[in-house]
């Protein structure tokens, strides 16, 4: 006797999560900008920056599976120090650009899903999982 499990494929919860497929390969274009003015002490002064809040926030309740929105982060991230020529591991202190250290910038990306108000089902509060793990390679600590 066939089964529906016969007849549909199951996938576990953020296992399609990957560029191109749930979130777009160039991934959360104004969280990338937001993060980088929250990383050197800028935060929302003008209603320039109050309009990269907003649009953040719009590119990532976009990210239509909960699931995947702490990786859209993740691969923002790593496209950010490609970007920079900054290694993708390394030392939470090390600066990524003049008066942005790598942690700085992680944690500011981890806090966006709590400000934006997005669920993510798979972070404590509203913080991405990666930043919460103790000696994570992302984190280094």
């Amino acid at each position: 006797m066939a089964t529906m499990a016969d007849h549909h494929q199951v996938y576990s919860p953020g296992e399609q999560c990957r560029p191109g497929i749930s979130y777009p390969a160039y991934s959360l274009p104004q969280c990338r900008t937001l993060v980088k003015r929250q990383c050197v002490g800028r935060g929302a002064a003008s209603a320039a920056d109050e309009q990269v809040w907003q649009d953040c926030c719009r590119q990532l309740a976009a990210v239509d599976d909960g699931w995947c929105r702490c990786g859209a982060l993740d691969h923002m991230l790593s496209g950010i120090y490609r970007e920079l020529g900054a290694t993708e591991a390394g030392h939470p202190m090390a600066e990524v650009f003049p008066g942005c250290r790598r942690g700085d910038l992680e944690r500011a990306a981890a806090s966006l899903p709590a400000f934006c108000n997005v669920d993510i089902p798979n972070g404590p509060g509203g913080v991405c999982y990666w930043l919460g793990y103790p000696r994570t390679p992302r984190t280094g600590h």
